[in-house]
């Protein structure tokens, strides 16, 4: 029978009792005198502070059970109370602990009735002098145990985003940050320590998550995954990390999705958040340094440097694998402040409020009541492309906006886009696997052709060469400056001069050939030739679905398709750009002594047109007066030819004539 069990028995009882415990305790207590102190357990604490009862009494009762301090009142801060759970106390990071570890000022039962104040440096030292400095310590008077209570405290590693900023927001209200650009966004994706305490050590958490029934997105928890980890033990991390190399790939998450949608989880994904990994007790509210988005909002930030993936754990709790950096390449883009100087707007000087102009507020200081930013308008700079796109299939039948596409903080020039880049931007939504079943050799026009190839007719087309070698596998390996230079047997060689010798920024057959004759010279074993892509040179926003037109195949595959009006090479440079000439049509020609390109072929018409005479004759001009040679040995080659064939028919016929003649 515990002492607070008596005591509600009534106050007539607790007196004789307290007489009755120090006549039995009275002997022990003289150790205590004596300086030989016997140590107190857990369990003699919780006698009194391990049952609730100990809540509902009086101040009155409670100063019976201790050794009353005479001039002192009871105090406590922090909302720290009488009562332990015991239960929850086992499972927090002080469960080791005794009851004296902390309060050492306790020698003996009962204690008195003021304890000295617990000091936490004597574990946690560094934390006391990082908090020492913190502007808390200075403008107010809070103790570790108003933030953290040490009989309730889990790991910090296994608090939620939501429970961190519980801690902060006993004392401080979310109802500021009115500054903040996509204020609920934040609020959503990160805890307060992230911006306030610069110092702490932080990183990019995803998490997996559905869709609920009211439209919102939920972590799934370990019930929820654990069908999917039966073949592992149990153990989700197994059942994506399935190679054991301790990380998560992008393929292996990607599976692992496409798993749990199979399985009808509705909508499973990744969801991001920047977490605090370790903290820091130095804070800070100097909005100066907050308000620099490119504190976050660029590659170089902290808590890139640390990517995991936290899953749930069969016992409550999360556990953090490392994952590949390849993901941040998955997941809707951060903008950053760096590279977007590398992109096509950043290269033109364009700046973040040129595009959200409701950001302006930022310059001149507080004030800024809107919770999001405006849809910028794309067509201030892209008047044409946008009253070009209005006329198209996509803004008749959908709502998409440019950036549904495009990504305005990652843009770079359309020409430096290859086909495959290209594509992608077009099978974020369509899939044409789906289709297109009628188009002969499906799979190599899906190689070799960006879908705006034959979907946007207006678009400006064109044929691109460029150097590579095809080994004896028939593996094709672009050729770039150095694989060239090294060819050569030069250290930093003018392609652009060697290739354009005459230097007329035009490139002719003959230059051309004689640039892979002379590569085919240093590196005999080596089979190089050009490389040909079609490409669109410059791209119409006015797309259109209908396939009459393009089922017809000379609509590519003649000489009078519009691509053949241009002909470009791109030349590798030092430095890794790229420069390109236009270049003569008689590449296309196929009269030339070496092999120019493999893998491309002209598709003629079913008729002979003006036009092929007209490509005859322009080849006959090129030749120049050669070609009445061309003209004697073709005289010279069907006379002997026809001679040959004179003398064959004759052998083969000579029985047939004796018969005749019998």
């Amino acid at each position: 029978m515990t002492l607070v069990a008596e005591k509600k028995r009534g106050r007539s009882f607790a007196r004789p009792f307290f007489i009755i415990f120090l006549v039995l305790f009275a002997p022990f207590s003289l150790f205590s005198w004596t300086g030989v102190a016997f140590p107190i357990e857990n369990k003699a604490c919780l006698e009194c502070h391990g049952t609730r009862d100990i809540l509902q009494m009086s101040k009155e009762e409670r100063l019976e059970m201790v050794i009353p301090t005479p001039g002192k009142e009871e105090v406590r801060k922090g909302g720290i109370i009488l009562y332990v759970d015991y239960e929850q106390f086992r499972s927090t990071v002080h469960h080791e602990l005794n009851c004296i570890d902390c309060h050492t000022d306790i020698k003996d039962l009962p204690h008195p009735q003021r304890l000295g104040m617990v000091s936490c440096a004597q574990c946690h030292d560094k934390i006391v002098d990082q908090y020492e400095k913190d502007k808390h310590a200075k403008v107010s008077q809070r103790l570790c145990f108003e933030c953290h209570n040490p009989h309730a405290t889990t790991s910090f590693k296994k608090l939620s985003q939501q429970e961190r900023v519980g801690i902060c927001l006993k004392c401080h209200e979310k109802d500021g940050h009115r500054w903040l650009p996509q204020r609920e966004l934040h609020f959503q994706h990160l805890e307060c320590t992230v911006c306030h305490s610069p110092k702490a050590e932080k990183g990019l958490s995803f998490y997996l998550t559905a869709e609920g029934k009211d439209g919102m997105r939920f972590n799934l928890s370990y019930q929820q995954l654990a069908d999917f980890a039966r073949g592992y033990g149990g153990d989700v991390v197994k059942a994506i990390d399935r190679n054991g190399n301790g990380i998560a790939e992008v393929p292996e998450i990607n599976r692992f999705i496409a798993q749990l949608k199979e399985q009808g989880v509705p909508s499973p994904r990744l969801e991001e958040k920047v977490l605090v990994l370790q903290p820091y007790h130095d804070y800070t509210d100097e909005v100066k340094e907050i308000k620099d988005c490119a504190m976050c909002h660029v590659s170089e930030a902290p808590f890139y440097s640390q990517v995991m993936l936290r899953l749930p754990e069969r016992r409550g709790g999360w556990r953090a694998v490392t994952m590949d950096k390849a993901i941040i390449g998955k997941i809707p883009p951060i903008p950053s402040k760096d590279n977007y100087f590398s992109t096509v707007h950043g290269k033109n000087g364009v700046e973040c409020v040129d595009c959200h102009a409701d950001l302006t507020i930022l310059r001149v200081g507080e004030g800024f009541q809107a919770k999001g930013l405006k849809t910028p308008v794309c067509a201030n700079c892209h008047a044409s492309v946008m009253a070009e796109y209005k006329d198209s299939l996509h803004a008749k039948v959908s709502e998409k906006i440019c950036f549904s596409c495009h990504d305005p903080h990652s843009s770079v020039p359309f020409m430096e886009l290859g086909v495959e880049q290209r594509q992608a931007i077009c099978t974020k939504c369509h899939d044409p696997r789906r289709g297109h079943f009628w188009l002969p050799q499906r799979e190599l026009h899906f190689k070799d052709l960006e879908c705006t190839m034959c979907h946007a007719p207006q678009a400006e087309k064109g044929i691109v060469f460029y150097l590579q070698r095809v080994d004896e596998e028939g593996k094709v390996e672009r050729l770039d400056y150095g694989a060239v230079a090294k060819r050569l047997g030069r250290e930093r060689p003018d392609l652009v001069r060697l290739l354009d010798s005459d230097g007329n920024g035009f490139l002719g057959d003959r230059e051309v050939l004689s640039f892979l004759q002379l590569l085919k010279e240093r590196m005999p074993g080596e089979n190089v030739e050009l490389g040909v892509k079609v490409l669109v040179l410059k791209p119409s926003h006015n797309f259109t679905d209908k396939g009459t037109k393009a089922k017809d195949c000379s609509l590519c595959h003649s000489s009078r398709a519009k691509f053949y009006s241009k002909l470009i090479m791109e030349i590798p440079e030092n430095g890794g750009g790229i420069r390109t000439l236009p270049m003569d049509k008689s590449i296309l020609a196929g009269i030339h002594a070496i092999p120019v390109t493999s893998g491309f072929y002209l598709l003629g018409e079913d008729r002979l047109a003006k036009r092929d005479i007209q490509d005859l004759l322009f080849i006959v001009r090129t030749i120049g007066y050669k070609w009445l040679d061309v003209i004697g040995i073709l005289f010279i080659l069907g006379g002997l030819g026809f001679v040959g064939l004179h003398a064959f028919l004759r052998i083969a016929t000579i029985k047939l004539r004796k018969r005749r003649h019998n």
